[in-house]
């Protein structure tokens, strides 16, 4: 298995470690989802945020974790993240430690010193988060879909939201995320995760019509659509650009992105 993630890590040779991280980690997330939704008390669990959007329809950046919504409240973390650990190590010989933060299984790869991209004093293991929520009140209707997953030599069905409630989560995350990442200095490098403005501007190019029903406060398209572009107004190019970055392997597509990433989105909401 190290063997199959050097030679991914060989095809993009010429790319940042942070990108490239996160391709292994998207690697390793269709090995988890191949486990998941092979096990009857895993398989009801519904696949949404980013990565949903990356593996289902193709998104064209990588991701980071797996977020899922456990609507029946069924599924033990303890039991998920011990089975995980036997998972990976029996059926593809990585060794991975766990542990359990509230409504999160962390998983830990010790890998990246054998693979080249961290050395002592760094840390040698690789995180990847699953997130399993179980509370959807704030969602009065939804509808799941099963989708076909073919990559990294995995075949897997997932059971995900349907693209109108994907894009009602990831509206709610434009317009309630509170999130700052600062240097050491105290200074702010972004105030906004620029991914929630990518996979919006991907869902209008696509014309997808969010899901009304699963945001709160909103009475119809036109009230959302002013709230978006309040929002948007306020997005700077270094938020967009230090956050794509690691997930956008053209690096000058991310800059001319992140000049014009505001323009793009106020003429597909106000047009």
């Amino acid at each position: 298995m190290l063997e199959d993630i050097k030679n991914l890590l060989a095809e993009n040779s010429g790319l940042p470690g942070v990108f490239r991280r996160n391709l292994i980690k998207e690697y390793l997330q269709t090995l988890a989802l191949a486990f998941i939704y092979s096990r009857k008390e895993y398989s009801g669990l519904i696949f949404y945020g980013g990565s949903a959007l990356k593996h289902c329809h193709g998104l064209p950046r990588l991701s980071e974790d797996l977020d899922f919504v456990d609507a029946r409240g069924e599924v033990s973390l303890p039991a998920l993240a011990r089975d995980l650990r036997g998972y990976f190590l029996a059926r593809h010989g990585l060794k991975v430690e766990t542990k359990i933060q509230k409504f999160r299984v962390l998983l830990k790869f010790p890998m990246l010193f054998k693979l080249g991209l961290a050395a002592y004093p760094e840390s040698d293991l690789l995180f990847l988060k699953l997130e399993v929520y179980t509370d959807i009140s704030f969602c009065r209707k939804y509808d799941t879909e099963i989708v076909p997953i073919f990559e990294h030599g995995e075949s897997v069905l997932v059971r995900a939201f349907d693209l109108p409630t994907l894009m009602a989560t990831k509206i709610r995350a434009v317009l309630n995320r509170r999130w700052e990442k600062t240097g050491k200095k105290g200074e702010t490098l972004a105030a906004v995760k620029g991914r929630d403005y990518f996979d919006l501007m991907w869902y209008l190019q696509k014309g997808v019509e969010p899901n009304l029903a699963c945001i709160e406060n909103v009475s119809d398209k036109k009230e959302l659509y002013a709230r978006l572009i309040s929002a948007v107004e306020r997005i700077d190019t270094a938020s967009i650009k230090y956050d794509l970055d690691a997930l956008i392997a053209d690096r000058g597509y991310v800059d001319k992105l992140a000049v014009n990433l505001k323009q793009i989105l106020l003429s597909r909401l106000k047009g």
